[in-house]
């Protein structure tokens, strides 16, 4: 029984130090962009902001139905397709930054990125990357709080695009 005020008062001391650790929030911002991911009006992506290089996971689609129907002509076939779907689509990148600065210009590249599921009639479910690109930019701030702008060459199909969007350390 005496053990347990030991252990609470062991966990009341290090508790804040494990919560305003730097390596506990691991690097990582929220971005809210336009054309980011690319091939999309807005999205939403998460980057892990390392030293110099970034890694950036985007979503930029998300879709989903369901679809549900008695048979009602009782002749022992079921004609509706019933079924529950979910799909998204977005981007993996990485960027290099040239500088750490508060000014930081950065290359990157990447794919377009999609996922798909169905489970019911005609279960069924596929990943795919693809349509790569290229780009260069800039980020003006730190993690905590940045705004950025880029350039993208995509590859597939050959089209370019300007992207832009803020961010915040999460």
């Amino acid at each position: 029984m005496q053990r347990f005020p030991q252990k609470l008062l062991l966990l009341l001391i290090f508790l804040p130090f494990a919560i305003t650790s730097n390596t506990a929030k691991a690097n990582w911002t929220l971005n809210l962009g336009y054309h980011n991911p690319v091939n999309s009006h807005v999205g939403v992506n998460f980057n892990y902001w390392g030293s110099q290089w970034n890694f950036e996971l985007g979503i930029g689609w998300i879709d989903g139905d369901a679809q549900a129907a008695e048979d009602k002509d009782n002749n022992g076939t079921n004609e509706e397709k019933n079924h529950v779907s979910a799909a998204a689509a977005g981007d993996i990148d990485i960027k290099y930054r040239f500088l750490t600065g508060t000014f930081a210009p950065f290359i990157q590249g990447g794919f377009g990125a999609s996922t798909w599921a169905q489970v019911g009639d005609e279960s069924g479910a596929d990943a795919n990357l693809g349509g790569p690109f290229v780009g260069a930019g800039f980020f003006i701030g730190k993690p905590a709080f940045h705004i950025y702008v880029a350039g993208n060459y995509m590859i597939t199909p050959k089209t370019t695009q300007i992207q832009g969007g803020i961010g915040f350390d999460i």
